[in-house]
């Protein structure tokens, strides 16, 4: 699996502020596709029991070959609850999909999360506003299309700590916002 620079400057972010990430068990992914799928290399070095959660019915059957998986859930996270899932999770890690929701959907998805969330819950998306080269967009599907531009006080309201990695409003950005879960600080 080939990692890019910009997935390396993320996992050292990552890394950076949330040191004892990969010592936790159980994780909840959303977000990933056999394609795409970051982090996936730390997961497996870890020895981490993951789930994946995605919408998109290709996307999950394409997941369905790899084969470290524990299980793949083939939702909309809006529709999440901790009925439909087989367990709270240590660490609920949403890589790059709030910013394809509208806004008030946001807000009332994270109660969602942490509601399944035994430790952690972890947010990654674009830093604001983020723009599609000329023509990128005929490729993409629309469920990838970018809605809502996220910025620091979003998470930062919510709760989380946050940190950023590249310029705001460019391509390859990141914000990374992570919330421990009942005030429990390592």
């Amino acid at each position: 699996m080939k990692i890019n620079k910009a997935e390396t400057e993320r996992a050292i972010d990552l890394e950076k502020n949330i040191p004892e990430i990969w010592n936790y068990k159980t994780f909840l992914y959303i977000g990933a596709s056999k394609e795409r799928f970051h982090y996936q290399s730390y997961l497996m070095k870890n020895k981490c029991c993951t789930d994946v959660l995605e919408i998109d019915k290709k996307r999950c059957k394409g997941l369905k070959t790899l084969k470290w998986l524990n299980k793949i859930i083939c939702l909309d996270v809006r529709d999440v609850s901790i009925s439909m899932l087989p367990e709270k999770y240590d660490v609920v890690l949403w890589s790059h999909g709030p910013e394809i929701l509208n806004k008030k959907d946001i807000k009332s998805t994270i109660d969602k999360l942490i509601a399944i969330t035994k430790n952690l819950i972890v947010i990654m998306t674009p830093w604001g506003e983020y723009r599609y080269k000329e023509g990128s967009l005929k490729k993409k599907k629309a469920i990838d299309i970018n809605v809502t531009p996220l910025y620091e006080n979003d998470f930062s309201q919510w709760g989380f700590d946050v940190s950023t990695i590249g310029e705001k409003d460019l391509a390859g950005s990141n914000l990374l916002a992570w919330k421990y879960i009942n005030n429990r600080n390592d």
